[in-house]
This record gives structure tokens, C-alpha cells and sequence, in this order.
């Protein structure tokens, strides 16, 4: 089997598009917060720093050097109040657990813990900064349950807790971030079903479920009410059903949907012609079934790059030999650069309309099948 494009670096670039949306904290009088305030700031980094078991880049050793925490290393603060709104500390290679003091930081805009050796759970105190717009705490090894507290983040813009060992259900409670554009939960240990509350959540852009072991059907609410979705993936769980999307649900901004790996069945829904501005479509190692599309699902999608459907059970249209309607009805998509068909035992000869696909075409995968050389 070929292998499947890594999302990887695409979380990366779509979490930056997000990372500066965030607005000033409300002025006060510089005297009215010095003093205990900054004094509770600088209490709770010394307390997140005393958690840290191990910095072998010494990022932390200057914390406590000066008495303002503004100028500590990864720490950054509003100007006019002075107040901590941002720490960002990504691969630094610190290890050690989350303080629960972090939730005393009540001006916080951004955590940006990844890519560190963080272990134990996310404190639930964390649910109390109303401001937080970011949080990233990806690529370390925290476990256990989410705290349903982080549903309580009315401001937050960008959620990824990717990369972790997170187990248990997606909690419900993360319906309640209307605001949310970002949510990666990838790579994780989540088990049981979608949470239909994650419908709910309009202004979502971005959505990683990727790499767990959720079960249950996709909710085809997902694609008729996040009609914002540019980026879906549900890839290598043991999601079941069929892609149900509805003739009425458009998504109109839809541009990566990855669901390889799961147990889906049933064929490719005729409503996902709505999706003109689709890139990636990787449907392979599923248990999908019924004709190739030949009527114009594909007519539409000029941007069309990546198009796998491979090892499932694929028929050719009209349960003949006859492939060239298939391949036919990709010769609109003028950016398509990879093409998978492998595994579906189809038979029959390759058509010489394969030869007006596009120029740009570089992997044609069609092992694994029957079909005869060119004419």
C-alpha cells in the first residue's frame, strides 16, 4: 500500500494562522496592579518552575533573578498593566508535571507548553483563565482524562492536546467553546464515540481527531452544521457507518478531509460535490463499497491534489470492465498529483483517458487490482 500523507506539518501551519488573534487586556492603572497582583503572577511561575524536575537548557535558571517576571525567559506581559498574558516555553525539553498554580494566572492569553516532557494530567485550575485564547500543551506526554473544566474557556480561539497519552472519552463540555477555531486532539488514547456537543461549535476551523480509538459513527452533523471546517481528520480510529452528508450540507470551505483507516462502509456521498474547493480526499483501508464515482462528484474540484481510495471494495461503474468513466471524471482536476485505486480487485484495462489526467499527476497507484496493461 502507498504510503498515507502525514498531517502533521499541515497542524503545525494551520495552529500558526491562529497564534496572533488576540486582543488587549483592559487597561487599569499601572498603580492599581502592582504590588499583589504582580506579586500573584510572579508567585505562580516560581510554582510552575518549582514543578519542573528537570530543564537541561537552563531556560528557567533566571526566573526569581529579577523581581519583574517580564523579564523572565518565556514569560511576556501588557505593557500598561504588567500583568503575565503569554508563556511560551515550546521544546525546551523541560519534564516534570503542571502546576496547578498556572490557573492563578488570570491575565493569561497563551500557554504554549508543546513539545516538551511534561508528564501526570492537566490541572482542572486551568478552566479558570477567562482570558486564555491559546493553549498548547501537544507533544509531551501528559495522560488521564481531560478535565471538563477547560470547557469553561469562553475565549478560547485554538485547543491542541495532540501528541499526548489523554485516555477516555473527547469531554462533552468542549461544546461550550463557542469561540473555538482550532481543536486537535490527535494522536491520543480517546475511546468511545464523537460527542454530538462538538457540532455545536460554529466558528470551527480546524478539527484533528486523528490517531485515537474512537468508535460509533462520524454525527453528520459535523458536516451540516460546522459549515467553516477547511481541515477534518478522523483517520486511524474504528469509526463505523457511513459518510453521511446530507444534499442540504454544503461545505463550501472544506479543503482536507482524511478518514483513512477506519471501518466506514456504504460509497461516496454525491453531496460532497458541494466541496469545490477540496485538496486532499483520503478515503483508503476502509470498508467502502459500491460503483467508482463517473457522475460529477469530481467534476467540481478543480484544487483536487490527493485522491486515495484504495483497499476498500470498490466496483467499476456499472459492475463491468469498463474504468474510463472513473477516470474520466477526473479530468477536471487539473492539480491532481497523487491518485489511489490500489486493492479494490478491479478488472478490466487501464483507458487511454488516463493519459489527459493531469500533468502534474506523479504516483498512479493501481496494484493490487486486475486490470490490463494499456491498449
Amino acid at each position: 500500500m502507498a504510503a498515507t500523507p502525514t498531517t502533521t506539518a499541515l497542524v503545525s501551519t494551520f495552529l500558526l494562522c491562529f497564534l496572533f488573534l488576540f486582543h488587549g487586556a483592559s487597561p487599569a492603572p499601572v498603580a492599581s496592579v502592582r504590588g499583589s497582583s504582580e506579586v500573584d503572577d510572579s508567585s505562580a511561575l516560581l510554582a510552575f518552575k518549582s514543578a519542573v524536575s528537570d530543564d537541561p537548557k537552563g531556560v528557567l535558571a533566571g526566573w526569581g533573578a529579577s523581581p519583574d517576571a517580564c523579564n523572565w525567559t518565556g514569560v511576556a506581559c501588557d505593557p500598561v498593566t504588567k500583568r503575565v498574558v503569554q508563556l511560551v516555553l515550546r521544546e525546551q525539553k523541560l519534564s516534570g508535571e503542571l502546576s496547578s498554580a498556572l490557573g492563578n494566572l488570570s491575565h493569561l492569553r497563551v500557554l504554549n507548553l508543546s513539545g516538551n516532557l511534561f508528564a501526570g494530567t492537566v490541572p482542572p485550575e486551568l478552566g479558570s483563565l477567562s482570558r486564555l485564547k491559546f493553549l498548547d500543551v501537544s507533544s509531551n506526554t501528559l495522560a488521564g482524562t481531560v478535565p471538563p473544566e477547560l470547557g469553561n474557556l469562553s475565549r478560547l480561539s485554538s485547543l491542541d492536546l495532540s501528541g499526548n497519552a489523554f485516555a477516555g472519552p473527547v469531554p462533552r463540555a468542549l461544546g461550550k467553546l463557542s469561540r473555538l477555531k482550532q481543536l486537535s486532539l490527535a494522536d491520543n488514547q480517546f475511546q468511545g464515540s464523537i460527542p454530538l456537543e462538538l457540532t455545536r461549535v460554529r466558528s470551527m476551523e480546524y478539527l484533528n481527531l486523528g490517531g485515537n480509538n474512537l468508535s460509533g459513527n462520524i454525527p453528520a452533523a459535523i458536516f451540516c452544521n460546522l459549515s467553516a471546517l477547511q481541515y477534518i481528520d478522523m483517520s486511524s480510529n474504528n469509526l463505523g457507518g457511513a459518510i453521511s452528508i446530507r444534499p442540504d450540507c454544503l461545505l463550501p470551505n472544506l479543503t482536507f478531509l482524511v478518514l483513512w483507516s477506519n471501518n466506514l462502509v456504504g460509497g461516496i456521498p454525491p453531496s460532497l460535490s458541494n466541496s469545490t474547493k477540496l485538496r486532499w480526499l483520503l478515503l483508503e483501508s476502509n470498508f467502502l463499497d459500491g460503483e467508482l464515482p463517473s457522475d460529477g462528484i469530481f467534476g467540481g474540484m478543480r484544487s483536487l491534489e490527493l485522491l486515495y481510495l484504495s483497499f476498500n471494495y470498490f466496483r467499476s461503474p456499472r459492475n463491468n470492465t469498463d474504468l474510463e468513466p472513473f477516470f474520466a471524471s477526473l479530468t477536471n482536476c487539473t492539480g491532481l498529483r497523487e491518485l489511489g485505486v490500489a486493492g479494490n480487485d478491479l478488472p478490466g484495462t487501464i483507458p487511454p483517458v488516463v493519459g489527459r489526467l493531469s500533468p502534474g499527476l506523479r504516483q498512479l497507484h493501481l496494484e493490487f487490482n486486475s486490470p490490463q496493461p494499456l491498449p
